[in-house]
């Protein structure tokens, strides 16, 4: 019984060898013969005329700016400045603090042509409120063309020490005049003085 099975499993081995030894054989005949070129179809060559590739870029132009706005004019320094106001109308008088009065000494004759159209309220120093010391300073100014001044200086002040001075310098400098006109031409006024009094009310 086992030969038998002997016998047949080697029958059936040198089958299976010959029938791969003959497909062996037949791929590698087909592999050596040439291609088949009868359905090949040749594509025509596509022409095309020669053409220079730029860039193509849109120039953007930047939008013009608005027209700036003209300036006012400057004022010409000669310039007369007059002012249309009612002598009746002004008020010489100085606001009032409660509690304290600034106003403006007599003594200076020779410059009462120049009566201040607007004076600033100074402060009151703080040392000679609390003390309850009264004082004055007197300060001198150039007018100018256009009726302000300029280059305040002190004169005089008392009593010293209390800062009636430095009080009535800062002041000063905010002092407003009509300003002196000869032959239509506006000139400067120099060393026109101005006092400044300063009294606690009780």
């Amino acid at each position: 019984m086992k030969a038998i099975r002997l016998i047949l499993a080697t029958v059936f081995g040198i089958a299976v060898t010959f029938g791969l030894f003959v497909l062996m054989y037949s791929l590698i005949e087909s592999a050596q013969q040439a291609p088949d070129e009868s359905e090949i179809r040749k594509i025509g060559d596509i022409w095309q005329t020669e053409t220079e590739i730029t860039d193509q870029l849109k120039e953007i132009k930047p939008e013009k700016p608005a027209d700036p706005e003209e300036p006012p004019p400057d004022l010409p320094v000669d310039q007369q400045v007059a002012f249309d106001v009612s002598v009746d109308a002004i008020s010489m008088a100085v606001p009032k603090v409660a509690g304290l009065k600034v106003g403006m000494g007599g003594g200076f004759s020779r410059d009462s042509d120049y009566i201040p159209l607007y004076v600033p309220q100074p402060r009151f120093p703080r040392r000679a409120l609390e003390r309850g010391i009264d004082g004055y300073a007197v300060v001198s100014v150039i007018i100018t063309t256009v009726g302000g001044v300029r280059d305040p200086k002190m004169l005089e002040e008392y009593p010293t020490g209390m800062g009636f001075g430095r009080a009535a310098l800062k002041a000063a400098s905010k002092l407003k005049y009509n300003p002196r006109v000869v032959d239509g031409v506006a000139e400067e006024v120099p060393d026109v003085k101005y006092k400044f009094s300063f009294i606690v009310e009780d």
